[in-house]
C-alpha cells in the first residue's frame, strides 16, 4: 500500500478497529442483556462484522485490523517495522474509541441489566457486564450457564496464554497463505474477506468458552482501556484470576508471528512461481482491475496486487 499515504492508512486501521469493536461487540452486548444470541450465532455474526470491516478498508490500509497480524508481517518483512508502532496506536485507539460509541449507544440496557441483577460495576461479579468489551477466562456467561457453574481456576494461566495463541496461529496461517503471490488459491480480496470472517467465526465458536477469543490485542486493549474508565475497574487491570489482561496482547502476537512463521519456513517454502494460466485463481479478479491478496512478497495487504 506504498501508493496510499500513511495517514490515510492509519485512519482507515482506525475505522477498521473501530467498527469491529462497536458493531461487531454491540452483538456481545445484545446478548448479554437480552440474552437474544447464543454461540453459535455470535461466532456468525462475528464472521460477518469481520467481513465488513475488511470490505471497508482493506482497498486503502491493506485491512491489517490486528496488530498481532501487523508485528508478524513485519517479523518476515511483508510490512515495514518503522510502520508498525503507527498501525498499532491506531488500532487500538480504534477499539478505545468504539467502545465508547458502544457504550453510549448501549449504556441504558447495560445499566438496567446491572440493576436488575445487582452488580456493582468493578466489583466481584461485574465481568458479566465488562465482557462486552473485554475478555475473560473463563467466559463469564458460559462458566455461570454450566452445572455447577465453572470457578475461576478451570483453565490455568498457560492454558489460557495457549488458547489465545494456538487460535491466533490459525487466523495467521490462514492470512499469510492468502497474501502469498505464489499461491495459485489466494482470493480475491471479497473472497478473502468471506474466508477470514468464516475462520474468525469459526474460532470464536470454538475457543469463546475458554478466553472469549480475542485473537487480536486490539479487539481487546482498546475496549480494555475504556472500561477502565467507564467504571469496570480492577476488572480491566489488572484482570481478575488467571487471566491477567496481559493474556489478550501477548498470546495473540506470538500466536500470529508462530503462524507466520509455519507459512514461510514450512508450506509457503514449498511453492514456485504463480502460473500465469487464465483459470489461475484470481485472474478473473485482476482482469476486472479488483485487487487480490496475493502480493509480491514484501506485501503488507489483501489488496497490494490492485496496485
Amino acid at each position: 500500500m506504498e501508493n496510499v499515504a500513511l495517514w490515510k492508512r492509519l485512519v482507515a486501521e482506525f475505522v477498521g478497529v473501530f467498527l469491529l469493536c462497536s458493531i461487531g461487540l454491540m452483538l456481545v452486548a445484545t446478548s448479554i442483556t437480552t440474552g437474544a444470541f447464543g454461540l453459535f450465532e455470535l461466532g456468525i455474526a462475528f464472521a460477518l462484522a469481520i467481513m465488513v470491516c475488511l470490505i471497508v478498508v482493506a482497498a486503502v490500509s491493506g485491512g491489517q485490523i490486528n496488530p498481532a497480524i501487523t508485528v508478524a508481517l513485519a517479523v518476515y518483512g511483508r510490512f515495514p517495522w518503522r510502520e508498525v508502532p503507527l498501525y498499532i496506536a491506531a488500532q487500538v485507539s480504534g477499539g478505545v474509541a468504539g467502545a465508547f460509541v458502544l457504550y453510549l449507544i448501549y449504556r441504558g440496557p447495560i445499566v438496567a441489566f446491572e440493576e436488575a441483577n445487582n452488580i456493582v460495576r468493578g466489583e466481584p461479579g461485574s465481568e458479566i457486564t465488562a465482557m462486552i468489551f473485554a475478555c475473560f477466562a473463563p467466559n463469564p456467561a458460559i462458566a455461570a450457564a454450566q452445572d455447577p457453574p465453572w470457578t475461576p481456576d478451570i483453565i490455568s494461566l498457560p492454558g489460557a496464554l495457549g488458547a489465545e495463541f494456538f487460535a491466533t496461529f490459525v487466523l495467521a496461517l490462514v492470512v499469510f497463505a492468502a497474501i502469498e503471490n505464489r499461491n495459485a488459491f489466494a482470493p480475491s480480496v471479497p473472497i478473502f474477506a468471506l474466508i477470514l470472517g468464516l475462520v474468525v467465526g469459526f474460532i470464536v465458536i470454538a475457543e469463546a468458552p475458554l478466553t472469549m477469543a480475542a485473537i487480536n490485542p486490539a479487539r481487546d486493549l482498546g475496549p480494555r482501556i475504556a472500561i477502565y474508565f467507564l467504571g469496570w475497574g480492577q476488572m480491566a487491570f489488572p484482570g481478575i484470576g488467571n487471566a491477567p489482561w496481559w493474556i489478550w496482547t501477548v498470546g495473540p502476537t506470538l500466536g500470529a508471528v508462530a503462524g507466520g512463521g509455519a507459512w514461510v519456513f514450512l508450506l509457503g517454502r514449498w511453492l514456485t512461481a504463480r502460473p500465469e494460466a487464465p483459470e489461475a485463481a484470481g485472474t478473473e479478479a485482476e482482469e476486472l482491475e479488483v485487487p487480490t491478496p496475493g502480493g509480491d512478497p514484501g506485501t503488507t495487504s489483501v489488496s497490494e496486487r490492485g496496485r
